[in-house]
């Protein structure tokens, strides 16, 4: 089984990083989405041009509600590209959020087929809604109505926690992909720019997988993700 690392690095504090996250693991694979693919010229890196298709960190700066504080964090959509990228060579596609830092990298086993993801948030999107960013339950409930037909997906589709996540194809990545776009469609075009791990799980749950909590674990415990939302320098 093949794997392959993959960010998403959009504008120049984002770009930045991804030189230091890519340099940090100069033995595996990667794929960077970014506006400036020279940027990653002197790295092993395959980078690939990308145009945002969703707001980036500088739209949420300037021009969007604020996120954090409760309200939810930023959604960045287009992660899935860097994932689709990958997977038209590798098995195995891990996203690691730009502004993360590798320690030295375990071997990697591995992954079953679908989703990984951290064991950070262990809840359903309803669970999850129910305490944390709740203005946002009403667009999920439509949206789930939207991809499904009815609500009853909400209380089985998991959170999914988005700095760091793996999809393996097993012929069912298509549906999931679909899905993840029909729901930063549906969310965006009605001004909600947040819930990117709910949307992720609900993609899962409409492509007929679960969520494994445990074969990016060994992974994590290697890997710092600055956070603190976006980023202006």
């Amino acid at each position: 089984m093949t794997v392959c690392f993959c960010t998403l690095a959009i504008h120049a504090p984002y770009r930045r990083r991804a030189r230091l996250l890519c340099a940090d693991a100069p033995t595996v694979p990667w794929i960077v989405l970014t506006d400036e693919p020279d940027d990653f010229a002197e790295l092993p890196v395959r980078a690939i041009r990308h145009a945002p298709t969703g707001p980036m960190a500088s739209d949420y700066l300037t021009r969007l509600p604020p996120t954090g504080d409760g309200r939810g964090a930023a959604a960045y959509h287009d992660k899935r590209f860097a994932l689709i990228a990958a997977l038209e060579e590798f098995d195995t596609a891990i996203f690691v959020d730009a502004d993360s830092r590798i320690a030295a990298l375990p071997r990697l086993r591995i992954f079953p087929s679908g989703l990984a993801a951290l064991p950070d948030v262990r809840r359903s999107v309803a669970e999850h809604l129910g305490t944390c960013g709740t203005w946002r339950m009403p667009a999920f409930v439509e949206l789930a109505r939207h991809l499904t037909g009815n609500a009853d997906i909400l209380r089985v589709a998991r959170w999914c926690h988005e700095s760091l996540f793996a999809v393996t194809r097993d012929g069912r990545e298509a549906r999931f992909f679909e899905a993840w776009a029909r729901a930063a469609d549906f969310l965006q075009a009605r001004g909600i720019y947040s819930g990117e791990g709910g949307v992720i799980g609900l993609a899962a749950a409409s492509a007929g997988w679960g969520v494994d909590y445990k074969a990016i674990t060994r992974i994590a415990g290697r890997i710092r993700h600055e956070g603190g939302g976006p980023k202006e320098a």
